[in-house]
């Protein structure tokens, strides 16, 4: 089972009206941030299934470009974020498609600077959490039962996974992949991510950032 408590099931803190299209919707959209690093020129979201059909009602779009403004679940701001976005500068673009994909709730998003680009698929998989499928074109997870995942980047691969080895419980899955100038490590635990283990990992001398995927 994936879920370990009631609360994975009705997941975070957050501005509506659904944890798997709103509140992981936003966490997509600032894994994405986090990882690209800075604010995209342009931003191009293409819903797949269930999102590709109730992205408008249930908030899915403006929750994307929420979590690339580095928004959390529960800002009040969501509401406004594609605005607000577009403001910044940023140009958005919207697309469905048809492409069946294992699971209803999936997305892709293509971040892009004049000198960058990042493309990155994800499905919300309910109550806030997420797993990242895709990162440039190249597999990360794949699907399992173990409930937790960690997304790490860093300079030092060999190094970070020895001390996130350490930090953690029991890694069950790990895969690193090259990602502009650094390395992002893809792991799966059955280690419960708390606030302390996470601000504990980021401040592994090898850790330039970490996103934990559990809602």
């Amino acid at each position: 089972m994936r879920y370990k408590s009631a609360f994975d099931i009705i997941g975070p803190i957050m501005v509506g009206p659904s944890s798997s299209h709103t509140a992981g919707a936003v966490r997509i959209g600032k894994m994405a941030r986090e990882l690209f690093r800075c604010l995209p020129e342009k931003l191009v979201v293409t819903f797949y299934g269930s999102f590709a059909e109730t992205y408008k009602g249930h908030g899915t779009a403006v929750a994307i470009v929420a979590g690339v403004l580095s928004f959390d679940t529960n800002d009040e701001r969501i509401p406004d974020a594609i605005e607000i976005a577009e403001k910044l500068g940023v140009t958005i673009e919207f697309l469905i498609s048809k492409k069946q994909t294992e699971h209803a709730n999936t997305v892709n998003l293509e971040l892009k600077t004049q000198k960058d680009v990042l493309n990155l698929t994800a499905v919300s998989i309910g109550g806030g959490s997420i797993q990242l499928t895709e990162l440039n074109h190249q597999p990360t997870f794949t699907e399992s039962a173990s409930g937790h995942g960690l997304v790490v980047s860093t300079n030092e691969p060999k190094l970070a996974e020895a001390q996130i080895n350490t930090a953690l419980e029991r890694p069950i899955f790990v895969r690193i992949q090259d990602l502009h100038n650094e390395s992002v490590i893809f792991i799966e635990t059955v280690s419960e991510i708390t606030q302390n283990l996470l601000e504990k990992i980021k401040n592994m001398s090898s850790i330039t950032t970490v996103f934990s995927t559990t809602g």
